[in-house]
């Protein structure tokens, strides 16, 4: 006759954690772990073992008593190396061992992770979600016999791509490092930038369905804590299937959804990022994608280069200048043309009006329609050059476009003159450094040629002053978009259209409320002050002619 098992009596405490399950349960928080292994593992079967890439390995761990181990994890997420050395080799080989902390079986899963796993990053958990996101997400999960935690160990270790060389933001001088699509290797960039202590990373989930790991970067002693909690609150109120790009949470958070002008920077830069970071403001770095947003942010820094900051300052004036000449030529070359040529002809000088009318002669299409034609066609080429491979569709741009000029010229389809002013204004498309606004320019510039086509210079002028009042409005978290000019800031003028020197920058920039407001040690108190007292003149021990 065999013996019946007797089974000691629950302690009080697990009774009233077992009714916290049941009540949490029961409130749609759960379900959590059993007791009983079978039921846990055939429930993770029944969710996630559909799948043939979720591996279940069942093995005995040689403890006093044996004792039952399923261990769960994902085939292509987790790095099997660390599962066999420091997971399998550690639960394997105990040989039978005998402590005191082996026979408490109750806490046993608690026992393992604090004398048996030597893995850096180890957790409980027992709500089975969070166990099935952690698998998921790459993690191994650890199921005992007769115990409701789970243990949680950090084994990601799918493949990715290296550290490389922005892109889309080629520099000639600086860094020549980006982000790849990896969370971690991108959070431990900018920590090899800062260390500073102030350096916070906050990690939260957005997705119902990706779960996908989103982190927020900001030194706790510079930003101000309202842009922060703004962020914070924009994020936790995304609900979305999945997110597939950080695009996916600029179109969520931006304070202005109609607008064509971006209220948050994008960039893979990881030294724009960090110089964001020290002035005071907010990145948010997505899983999966190598493109960082960073907010608040005004129109005249969708216009500057992480390079300008890297060469002297005369240079990095002459840069933004040109650059900002540029924008003008994008957007107004085209619409001015028309309006001087249907318009106003009496205010092209005499000479070179004849000019204009004489390339003119035998073209069959009116001044608008002609123009009109050739930004298509430009449009075209630039879509096609940037689906093609690299060097093809290098040599499909400039060939092309070339090929398509000189021979509409020939036909006498186009005049030579807006062949030329068409060309130019594609060429200075080019400079703007962020994409974003660059896409805005060639959008915006149809519009305004139509009204120079109606209105002339007179309509050019009305739009003009309903685009500057529209600029006016939009807010960046709070922050004007067109400061420091509207409303203006003498002290953020440093580093607006022109730049001083870098030893004259002594403050953040104000516009963003930085709680730390000094930059760099100086005497000076303020930038215009430092440009009459430079730090060479300042420094002890000068020579006797300094003196």
């Amino acid at each position: 006759m065999d013996k019946k098992k007797f089974r000691r009596p629950k302690p009080p405490s697990e009774i009233r954690k077992d009714k916290e399950k049941q009540q949490k349960e029961a409130e749609g928080k759960g379900p959590f772990l059993r007791r009983d292994l079978v039921t846990n593992v055939n429930y993770l079967k029944e969710t996630i073992g559909k799948s043939k890439d979720v591996v279940f390995r069942e093995f005995i761990m040689d403890l006093t008593e044996p004792v039952q181990i399923v261990i769960v994890f994902v085939d292509g997420l987790a790095a099997k190396e660390i599962i066999n050395e420091y997971i399998l080799e550690a639960l394997t080989f105990q040989g039978g061992l005998e402590t005191d902390w082996s026979r408490d079986r109750r806490n046993l899963a608690r026992n393992i992770k604090d004398y048996v796993l030597n893995i850096n990053e180890v957790s409980l958990q027992s709500d089975c979600s969070e166990i099935i996101t952690a698998i998921l997400s790459g993690e191994t999960v650890i199921l005992i016999e007769d115990n409701d935690l789970a243990i949680i160990c950090n084994t990601r270790g799918w493949e990715h791509r290296g550290i490389q060389e922005p892109q889309t933001e080629a520099a000639i001088r600086g860094p020549k490092v980006g982000f790849n699509e990896l969370l971690r290797s991108n959070t431990a960039q900018i920590r090899r930038w800062i260390r500073d202590q102030d350096l916070i990373i906050n990690t939260l989930k957005i997705g119902v369905r990706s779960k996908t790991d989103v982190a927020i970067v900001y030194l706790e002693s510079v930003a101000k804590p309202q842009i922060v909690t703004e962020v914070e609150k924009r994020l936790n109120k995304i609900e979305i299937d999945g997110l597939l790009e950080s695009a996916y949470i600029q179109e969520y958070i931006e304070d202005r959804h109609y607008s064509l002008f971006p209220t948050v920077q994008t960039t893979e830069r990881v030294d724009r990022v960090v110089a964001s970071i020290l002035e005071g403001r907010v990145a948010v770095l997505m899983d999966n994608t190598p493109f960082a947003l960073i907010m608040p942010v005004t129109f005249w820094q969708l216009y500057y280069s992480a390079e300008d900051y890297y060469h002297r300052w005369p240079l990095a004036i002459l840069l933004r200048l040109i650059r900002f000449i540029s924008f003008f030529f994008s957007l107004y070359l085209p619409a001015l043309y028309l309006a001087f040529a249907v318009h106003s002809p009496e205010l092209i000088p005499f000479n070179l009006a004849i000019k204009i009318a004489g390339t003119r002669e035998g073209i069959p299409f009116p001044v608008f329609l002609e123009a009109l034609i050739m930004e298509i066609a430009i449009e075209i080429i630039r879509e096609a050059s940037v689906r093609l491979p690299g060097p093809f569709g290098q040599t499909i741009g400039i060939v092309g476009g070339f090929i398509l000029g000189d021979a509409a010229v020939r036909a006498g389809l186009i005049s030579p003159i807006m062949t030329i002013v068409v060309a130019l204004t594609a060429i200075s498309s080019f400079t703007a450094p962020s994409f974003g606004v660059a896409i805005t320019m060639r959008i915006l510039r149809f519009p305004l040629m139509i009204v120079a086509q109606v209105g002339g210079l007179y309509g050019l002028s009305m739009a003009t002053i309903f685009f500057l009042i529209n600029l006016a409005g939009i807010r960046s978290f709070g922050v004007p978009f067109l400061s420091p000019l509207v409303p203006f800031n003498f002290s953020d003028l440093k580093d607006s259209i022109f730049v001083v020197p870098r030893w004259a920058m002594i403050k953040r920039p104000l516009v963003y409320e930085p709680l730390d407001v000094k930059r760099e040690g100086s005497k000076a108190k303020n930038w215009w002050e430092a440009l009459f007292n430079p730090p060479s003149k300042n420094k002890k021990g000068a020579g006797k002619e300094d003196e």
